[in-house]
């Protein structure tokens, strides 16, 4: 069944239903140093970090682009703690695509100066989901959120068609916010061979998508990678049943796992994002009750390890409809353009 734009009632074109090849393929990496570091029998890194974004966002973004390209959209909006936003943004004019960039406050200025330095429309939020819903339901824009939006897994299912060739293995670890990724992954296994174990991975406090397996359990002290993500996915049910399909399960990590992770990582000269050092995490805590080839993917580069927010304002700021009413219409937005 092809699939369908949120937001709207049409199906997708054929071909953006069919699994896509990777724009841009990355390393695949002997980590055998760092393994015997933290108890990992085999380890491997998928070096999604070395990406041109910094990130495994730009699988996600370049079919959620090619979407809207092939119905005529030319408007979008996304809510993101900034590697989606970037993403998008770099590609964004390629597609013909306006993008209104909704980020917190309290962005690390790292991200946030990448992010404007594309040229789109970044707007800072204390509430940016209610304004998301703002631009989709009064702007006509495109919601290119990864939970939302159907299109976004599919992105991520050339993760195991680069990853298949070199198995089989026991285990795959990555970090998850909407769960986009891993549902890719879980799908695009099936496509590609003999799917491994799928653990998703969230920082502490962590969310919906792990909650099954920590029910009852003592909460895991905050941790930096804690407030990354979404709490709510409409992705966690059927990420869910597709996890524990392949044998696998969530896991949330806390600051002394992500300590001990990256002082592992530097011993062995790797810099790469909280995402990557808690998915290292959560692996370490994996096998030391089993065993076997394990992938963790590592989601984002070092430079990300900096979440300083910037001490003076960057973007514009717009709490209510109205407020962004006037950015938008300042910027240039149409009410039809994305319609």
């Amino acid at each position: 069944m092809a699939a369908a734009e949120p937001g709207g009632g049409h199906s997708a074109p054929p071909n953006l239903a069919k699994p896509p090849p990777s724009p841009f393929p990355t390393p695949l990496e002997p980590a055998p140093e760092l393994g015997s570091l933290l108890g990992i029998e085999e380890l491997w890194l998928k070096r999604e970090d070395l990406s041109p974004d910094g990130s495994h966002k730009g699988r996600s973004a370049e079919r959620m682009l090619a979407g809207m390209a092939a119905r005529g959209q030319s408007a979008a909006v996304i809510s993101s703690s900034g590697n989606a936003a970037l993403a998008l943004a770099r590609r964004a004019s390629a597609h013909r695509v306006r993008l209104l960039a909704l980020v917190s406050p309290v962005t690390p200025e790292v991200k946030l100066r990448r992010l404007l330095e594309t040229g789109e429309t970044v707007v800072a939020s204390h509430h940016p989901v209610a304004l998301l819903h703002h631009a989709v339901g009064g702007w006509g824009m495109a919601d290119l959120r990864g939970s939302t939006n159907e299109l976004a897994p599919l992105g991520y299912r050339a993760l195991a068609a680069e990853l298949a060739p070199a198995g089989p293995w026991s285990a795959v670890f990555v970090y998850s916010s909407s769960g986009a990724t891993a549902l890719g992954l879980c799908q695009g296994w099936r496509e590609s061979g003999i799917p491994p174990q799928v653990h998703p991975v969230e920082g502490a406090p962590g969310g919906e998508l792990t909650r099954p397996w920590y029910r009852g359990q003592p909460p895991l002290e905050p941790a930096s990678v804690g407030e990354l993500g979404t709490h709510r996915s409409r992705l966690s049910p059927i990420l869910r049943r597709e996890v524990m399909g392949t044998g696998g399960r969530g896991w949330r990590v806390g600051a002394g796992q992500l300590a001990e992770a990256r002082a592992a990582a530097r011993r062995c000269g790797l810099e790469t994002s909280w995402e990557g050092l808690a998915a290292l995490a959560a692996a370490s805590s994996w096998s030391r009750g089993a065993g076997g080839r394990t992938v963790v993917v590592l989601t984002g580069a070092g430079w990300q390890l900096d979440l300083t927010p910037s001490p003076t304002p960057l973007a514009p700021t717009a709490d209510t409809p109205a407020e962004l009413d006037a950015i938008l219409e300042l910027a240039g937005f149409s009410r039809e353009e994305g319609r």
